[in-house]
């Protein structure tokens, strides 16, 4: 099939492009600033969302649309309004829309937003899969890297994680890309759940830096629903690859 992935040049997309081409698809990328062409067999279309600038262009001839676009310092203009601006030329287009685990209980703000934006497409009434997924390694690992960058680190006390590998959640994909619309599909989670104290030490030990960690209270909202983990699904741990074996094939030993 003809396959649009709409911030195709993030790091989801980059592992999703290939694994597309090699299953014999024809993929076309996008992003604020992008080559023709990116890869081999890869065309690539310059899209902004928060304008509609390229949209068009970018679904000439596909029947699938992956959605992976987002910016959470712009969401409600690039998430829920790029995608309102997205529904209206999608068509008879199987529209695959990334989200996040917890989306619906969350109330950190870009959850706010994420949720606004599946309820959009599911509004529109096209046809569409919406996938929720927890976060993955690296983005933990960006996390835990800024709370230890110092000194003395300091990480907030009791905030779990369900960590799961990009390259998990790019299959999972590629295969939605290939079934039916599923409409809401099941949840995809990392292995384990993890709390921040660990994911933090284990961060440092792989970097072979030594830091004391200050624990320290979170009291928002926010902050009582990442201690209460209302970001993972323990009874959808599909994730193959552990936080240790990400650790590992970063940084080595």
């Amino acid at each position: 099939m003809n396959v649009t992935i709409l911030g195709g040049t993030g790091l989801l997309g980059r592992h999703l492009a290939p694994m597309l081409t090699e299953r014999g698809h024809k993929v076309t990328i996008t992003g604020r600033t992008v080559s023709p062409d990116p890869a081999p067999g890869v065309r690539g279309v310059p899209v902004d969302l928060a304008t509609g600038e390229g949209v068009a262009q970018a679904f000439e001839g596909a029947q699938v649309v992956v959605h992976l676009a987002s910016d959470p310092t712009q969401a409600k203009n690039v998430d829920v309004s790029g995608t309102a601006r997205l529904l209206e030329q999608i068509g008879d287009r199987h529209l695959i829309y990334i989200s996040i685990v917890g989306v619906d209980r969350h109330p950190l703000p870009y959850y706010r937003s994420k949720l606004a934006t599946e309820r959009l497409i599911e509004d529109a009434g096209g046809l569409h899969t919406i996938l929720r997924a927890t976060q993955f390694h690296d983005f933990v690992a960006y996390l835990v890297g800024r709370m230890t960058r110092f000194p003395v680190g300091l990480i907030r006390r009791g905030f779990v994680y369900q960590p799961i590998d990009i390259g998990d959640v790019a299959e999972e994909i590629a295969r939605l890309v290939e079934t039916r619309p599923q409409g809401m599909a099941p949840d995809v989670a990392g292995p384990e759940i993890l709390g921040i104290e660990h994911l933090a030490r284990t961060f440092m030990t792989a970097r072979g830096i030594e830091r004391p960690l200050i624990k320290y209270p979170a009291l928002s909202a926010s902050g009582r629903a990442y201690r209460h983990g209302l970001h993972t699904n323990p009874d959808r741990a599909v994730g193959r690859v552990t936080w240790a074996q990400y650790l590992a094939r970063r940084f080595g030993g």
